[in-house]
């Protein structure tokens, strides 16, 4: 079932709203602290940021966990040579926060 007022919410989500949540410091600081951590272990970070999804997936209803599933595909994060890719992936629309992580880091953590 469509959820009317998700699917505004992702219609009307400005396409600058991340540039107001993130400014280019924040970003500065979030790649600086993602390139110190990978020094100090095996996985591969991605951070991404959607302002909202288009408009037909919003009315199909999908998640952000199935957003971030096929972000992670999209972007091939899955493709490192450990399997150790993980990808922080922020919906803003939904104020959601989802993290995928590939088989080899999934394999070590509950």
């Amino acid at each position: 079932m469509v959820n009317i007022k998700r699917w505004f919410r992702h219609l009307f989500t400005p396409p600058w709203a991340w540039r107001r949540a993130f400014p280019q410091a924040t970003l500065d600081a979030i790649e600086a602290a993602i390139g110190a951590g990978e020094t100090a272990h095996g996985g591969e970070i991605r951070f991404a940021i959607e302002n909202s999804l288009p408009g037909i997936l919003a009315w199909r209803g999908m998640s952000g966990r199935e957003r971030a599933i096929e972000m992670f595909s999209n972007l091939r994060v899955w493709d490192t040579e450990h399997n150790s890719g993980v990808l922080i992936y922020l919906l803003l629309a939904d104020h959601d926060i989802e993290i995928v992580a590939d088989r080899g880091i999934a394999a070590q953590v509950d």
